[in-house]
């Protein structure tokens, strides 16, 4: 199902008007993509601070109801950019972007994380490394989460996109080396394990055993 926004076209544009549009509590935007030209419109701030926290880092379709006067025109659009001030933390600006229902794009998808490693049993640690991945599909198509079995995630193995190519049904477009999720050995173990190294050498250098290549 869609989530739908309202917008308004917006007659002006520069940087007066889009503060004039701040100081009533709206967001000055532009919906663009390759079938049409840039439409500028404005969105009320609260809106689209309410669309965000419950978006989180999902990407979604969105239906657009942008009015003008007594007509509304309706676009389906993924939002691109988001704008904020660095310091009062406003929103300056949204990009949306209209997508061909028929062409597949590419879209940052959230990682979810599913069962309980063997590793964390034993004392490991999991690191996540990649919260999202890149997904190619179409425009209706697009997945909520990718999932990431990670059960059988022993210490010191880890989870790349390559094992996941032929778990999800769709196209991951990331590199295949790319690591996702990791299983850390305990601190503790880590330099227990660096110390033995290191004595394990000393003997071998005292011993005369160690040639040098």
């Amino acid at each position: 199902m869609d989530i739908e926004l309202a917008a308004q076209m917006r007659s002006t544009t520069g940087k007066g008007a889009a503060r004039s549009l701040r100081r009533q509590q709206m967001v000055p935007a532009v919906v663009y993509g390759p079938k049409a030209e840039p439409l500028p419109i404005s969105l009320a701030a609260n809106r689209l601070e309410k669309l965000l926290r419950e978006m989180g880092e999902e990407s979604k379709l969105l239906r657009l109801n942008i009015e003008e006067g007594a007509d509304r025109n309706v676009r389906q659009v993924l939002i691109r950019e988001v704008q904020v001030h660095p310091v009062r933390r406003q929103f300056l600006h949204v990009d949306f972007y209209e997508v061909p229902l028929d062409h597949p794009i590419v879209v940052e998808v959230p990682v979810e994380l599913l069962g309980e490693p063997v590793g964390v049993k034993e004392g490991g640690l999991l690191n996540l490394i990649r919260r999202t991945l890149s997904v190619r599909c179409l425009p209706g198509e697009i997945p909520e989460k990718v999932s990431v079995d990670i059960s059988g995630l022993e210490i010191g193995s880890a989870v790349h996109v390559a094992d996941l190519v032929n778990q999800v049904p769709f196209e991951l477009t990331d590199e295949e080396q790319l690591t996702v999720v990791t299983m850390n050995a305990p601190e503790g173990l880590e330099e227990a394990a660096g110390a033995g190294e290191g004595e394990e050498v000393g003997e071998s250098a005292e011993g005369g055993e160690v040639t040098a290549e």
